[in-house]
Protein backbone atom coordinates (compact mmCIF):
# COMPACT_ATOMS: atom_id res chain seq x y z
CA UNK A 1 0.00 0.00 0.00
CA UNK A 2 3.17 2.33 0.94
CA UNK A 3 4.53 1.80 -2.52
CA UNK A 4 1.01 2.29 -3.97
CA UNK A 5 0.57 5.84 -2.20
CA UNK A 6 4.37 6.85 -3.05
CA UNK A 7 3.96 5.89 -6.97
CA UNK A 8 0.04 8.33 -6.77
CA UNK A 9 2.67 10.57 -5.09
CA UNK A 10 5.13 10.92 -7.76
CA UNK A 11 2.54 10.98 -10.49
CA UNK A 12 0.89 14.14 -8.70
CA UNK A 13 3.98 15.79 -8.52
CA UNK A 14 4.69 15.18 -12.05
CA UNK A 15 1.73 16.03 -13.53
CA UNK A 16 1.76 19.06 -12.11
CA UNK A 17 5.54 20.49 -13.06
CA UNK A 18 5.60 22.66 -16.18
CA UNK A 19 8.03 21.61 -18.86
CA UNK A 20 9.44 24.44 -20.47
CA UNK A 21 11.20 23.59 -24.08
CA UNK A 22 14.15 25.30 -24.76
CA UNK A 23 15.59 26.15 -27.89
CA UNK A 24 18.88 27.42 -29.18
CA UNK A 25 19.71 31.25 -29.90
CA UNK A 26 20.79 31.87 -33.68
CA UNK A 27 24.00 32.94 -32.31
CA UNK A 28 24.50 29.42 -30.66
CA UNK A 29 23.74 27.41 -34.10
CA UNK A 30 27.04 28.88 -34.95
CA UNK A 31 28.97 26.70 -33.08
CA UNK A 32 27.87 23.45 -34.58
CA UNK A 33 26.11 24.18 -38.08
CA UNK A 34 29.43 23.97 -40.14
CA UNK A 35 30.56 20.77 -39.29
CA UNK A 36 28.53 17.52 -40.86
CA UNK A 37 28.91 13.80 -40.43
CA UNK A 38 31.97 12.53 -43.11
CA UNK A 39 33.16 16.14 -42.86
CA UNK A 40 37.09 16.19 -43.67
CA UNK A 41 39.29 18.93 -42.18
CA UNK A 42 42.65 19.02 -43.12
CA UNK A 43 45.28 21.12 -41.53
CA UNK A 44 48.99 22.43 -42.84
CA UNK A 45 51.71 23.14 -40.40
CA UNK A 46 54.78 25.50 -41.12
CA UNK A 47 56.74 22.29 -40.76
CA UNK A 48 54.50 20.81 -43.65
CA UNK A 49 53.09 18.67 -41.22
CA UNK A 50 49.24 17.30 -42.56
CA UNK A 51 46.93 16.49 -39.69
CA UNK A 52 43.31 15.57 -40.55
CA UNK A 53 40.39 15.85 -38.57
CA UNK A 54 37.26 13.60 -39.32
CA UNK A 55 33.34 14.18 -38.48
CA UNK A 56 32.45 11.15 -37.13
CA UNK A 57 29.24 11.73 -35.78
CA UNK A 58 26.54 14.67 -35.22
CA UNK A 59 24.20 14.02 -31.93
CA UNK A 60 20.98 16.38 -32.30
CA UNK A 61 18.47 16.56 -29.71
CA UNK A 62 15.36 18.88 -29.79
CA UNK A 63 13.02 19.53 -26.92
CA UNK A 64 9.94 17.95 -26.85
CA UNK A 65 8.38 19.01 -23.41
CA UNK A 66 9.61 15.69 -22.13
CA UNK A 67 11.12 16.65 -18.67
CA UNK A 68 11.92 15.01 -16.12
CA UNK A 69 11.02 16.93 -12.63
CA UNK A 70 12.94 15.36 -10.30
CA UNK A 71 16.00 16.78 -12.74
CA UNK A 72 15.01 19.69 -14.54
CA UNK A 73 11.65 21.50 -15.79
CA UNK A 74 13.53 22.28 -18.64
CA UNK A 75 13.62 20.27 -21.76
CA UNK A 76 16.72 21.77 -24.02
CA UNK A 77 18.23 21.64 -27.56
CA UNK A 78 21.40 19.93 -27.24
CA UNK A 79 24.11 19.19 -30.10
CA UNK A 80 27.29 17.35 -29.61
CA UNK A 81 29.67 16.95 -32.98
CA UNK A 82 32.60 14.10 -32.83
CA UNK A 83 35.94 13.59 -34.16
CA UNK A 84 38.62 11.56 -35.39
CA UNK A 85 42.06 13.19 -35.65
CA UNK A 86 44.81 11.83 -37.41
CA UNK A 87 48.92 13.09 -37.55
CA UNK A 88 49.33 11.04 -41.46
CA UNK A 89 47.44 7.57 -40.93
CA UNK A 90 48.53 7.75 -37.04
CA UNK A 91 45.45 7.81 -35.05
CA UNK A 92 45.77 10.40 -32.19
CA UNK A 93 42.12 10.28 -30.72
CA UNK A 94 38.36 10.24 -31.17
CA UNK A 95 36.46 12.06 -28.80
CA UNK A 96 33.76 14.92 -29.15
CA UNK A 97 35.09 18.25 -30.47
CA UNK A 98 32.07 20.86 -29.58
CA UNK A 99 28.95 20.45 -27.44
CA UNK A 100 26.37 22.82 -26.74
CA UNK A 101 22.96 22.66 -24.58
CA UNK A 102 21.07 26.03 -24.97
CA UNK A 103 20.50 28.73 -22.04
CA UNK A 104 17.55 28.08 -19.85
CA UNK A 105 18.07 31.87 -19.29
CA UNK A 106 17.40 32.79 -22.67
CA UNK A 107 20.32 33.86 -23.37
CA UNK A 108 23.20 32.66 -25.55
CA UNK A 109 24.84 29.18 -24.20
CA UNK A 110 28.36 28.85 -23.58
CA UNK A 111 29.63 26.00 -26.10
CA UNK A 112 32.75 22.69 -25.06
CA UNK A 113 35.14 22.27 -27.37
CA UNK A 114 37.25 20.13 -27.03
CA UNK A 115 40.71 19.86 -29.22
CA UNK A 116 43.28 16.92 -28.15
CA UNK A 117 44.57 17.86 -25.10
CA UNK A 118 42.62 21.24 -24.32
CA UNK A 119 38.86 21.64 -23.31
CA UNK A 120 37.02 24.87 -23.04
CA UNK A 121 33.98 24.69 -21.01
CA UNK A 122 32.64 27.97 -18.99
CA UNK A 123 29.25 27.83 -17.16
CA UNK A 124 28.92 31.31 -16.49
CA UNK A 125 29.06 32.33 -20.29
CA UNK A 126 32.89 33.93 -20.41
CA UNK A 127 34.03 33.81 -24.02
CA UNK A 128 37.17 35.47 -24.97
CA UNK A 129 36.69 38.64 -27.32
CA UNK A 130 36.32 37.68 -30.54
CA UNK A 131 39.26 39.18 -33.31
CA UNK A 132 39.76 39.51 -36.61
CA UNK A 133 42.78 36.55 -37.56
CA UNK A 134 46.32 37.72 -38.49
CA UNK A 135 46.13 34.29 -40.65
CA UNK A 136 43.13 34.70 -42.85
CA UNK A 137 41.24 37.87 -43.36
CA UNK A 138 37.98 35.99 -43.83
CA UNK A 139 37.97 34.66 -40.42
CA UNK A 140 36.59 37.69 -38.48
CA UNK A 141 35.37 36.10 -35.04
CA UNK A 142 38.04 33.97 -34.19
CA UNK A 143 38.25 33.13 -30.35
CA UNK A 144 41.51 32.00 -28.83
CA UNK A 145 41.53 29.44 -26.34
CA UNK A 146 44.46 28.61 -24.50
CA UNK A 147 45.86 27.76 -21.22
CA UNK A 148 44.87 30.56 -19.66
CA UNK A 149 40.69 29.89 -20.23
CA UNK A 150 40.73 26.42 -20.69
CA UNK A 151 39.87 24.73 -17.22
CA UNK A 152 41.20 20.88 -18.64
CA UNK A 153 44.74 20.94 -20.40
CA UNK A 154 45.94 17.75 -20.02
CA UNK A 155 42.75 15.65 -21.32
CA UNK A 156 43.14 12.48 -23.16
CA UNK A 157 47.09 12.00 -22.64
CA UNK A 158 49.84 14.74 -23.14
CA UNK A 159 49.97 16.16 -27.09
CA UNK A 160 51.05 19.46 -26.07
CA UNK A 161 48.71 21.80 -27.06
CA UNK A 162 48.85 25.52 -26.13
CA UNK A 163 46.43 27.04 -28.01
CA UNK A 164 43.76 26.73 -30.35
CA UNK A 165 41.61 29.45 -32.45
CA UNK A 166 37.70 28.66 -33.64
CA UNK A 167 36.17 31.38 -36.10
CA UNK A 168 32.12 31.41 -35.69
CA UNK A 169 31.80 30.59 -39.16
CA UNK A 170 34.04 28.37 -40.32
CA UNK A 171 35.27 26.42 -36.95
CA UNK A 172 38.14 25.16 -35.90
CA UNK A 173 41.15 27.05 -38.06
CA UNK A 174 44.28 27.10 -35.94
CA UNK A 175 45.95 25.10 -32.99
CA UNK A 176 49.19 25.54 -31.97
CA UNK A 177 51.64 23.09 -29.69
CA UNK A 178 54.48 23.75 -27.26
CA UNK A 179 57.14 23.88 -29.65
CA UNK A 180 55.53 26.30 -31.29
CA UNK A 181 54.53 24.45 -34.41
CA UNK A 182 51.04 25.73 -35.82
CA UNK A 183 48.10 23.83 -37.99
CA UNK A 184 46.99 26.35 -40.04
CA UNK A 185 43.23 24.87 -41.60
CA UNK A 186 43.83 24.22 -45.27
CA UNK A 187 40.52 23.25 -46.90
CA UNK A 188 37.55 21.13 -45.58
CA UNK A 189 36.16 18.09 -47.78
Amino acid sequence: MKYLILILVCLFIQSCSDCTNVYFTENDKTWFTNYNVGDKIIFKSQLNDYDTIFITNKVVKEPKGECNPFVSEFDKDFVRVDYEIKKDTFKLVNDYFVQIGANENLKDASPVIRLLNMEYSNSRNNLPTPKVSELNADWKNVYTFDKNNCPYSNLNGKFGLTEFQWDKTYGLVSYKNESGEKWILLKKE
